[in-house]
């Protein structure tokens, strides 16, 4: 990512904080009707869980500069995903409804610079989980087999 890429995630990020909750619901409708069957992975009330995500997403957000700082964060997050059943396939529909909701959410900022650049940064963020999610299956696979 380039620096400019990280000014156009930050700068549209800003203007979708002004209204997180809207995001929020924006992302899980979008993400629910692309796949309902993920619904179920969702125990949260809908009001936590869209906080949690924007949440998330502010906090990897803010350290774009130095993701390697936070790639134990992002691993973490991973490994919860990979127990709550997520399977590597649902990463692309997560960034469908991601870019969906940064669409929709900040209006005249969104182009298709922004989009380049989100999608290049969803990019990493999913290639690092699915990595650390086919570990966590292995681990498992491997722990089943030795039972």
């Amino acid at each position: 990512m380039t620096y400019r890429d990280i000014l156009i995630i930050k700068n549209s990020w800003s203007h979708i904080l002004r209204h997180p909750e809207n995001a929020g619901a924006l992302f899980y409708s979008k993400l629910f009707a692309l796949d309902p069957g993920l619904r179920p992975l969702f125990k949260n009330d809908q009001e936590k869980q869209e906080k949690k995500i924007m949440d998330m997403l502010t906090f990897l957000v803010a350290h774009l500069q130095n993701v390697p700082s936070i790639q134990h964060e992002i691993d973490a997050l991973a490994r919860r995903h990979a127990h709550y059943g997520t399977l590597p396939g649902q990463y692309q529909t997560v960034g469908t409804a991601l870019l969906w909701m940064l669409e929709h959410s900040p209006g005249e900022l969104w182009n298709d610079e922004t989009k380049e650049a989100w999608s290049s940064l969803y990019a990493v963020w999913s290639r690092s989980m699915m990595k650390v999610s086919n570990g966590v299956a292995d681990e498992q696979s491997t722990k089943a087999n030795k039972d």
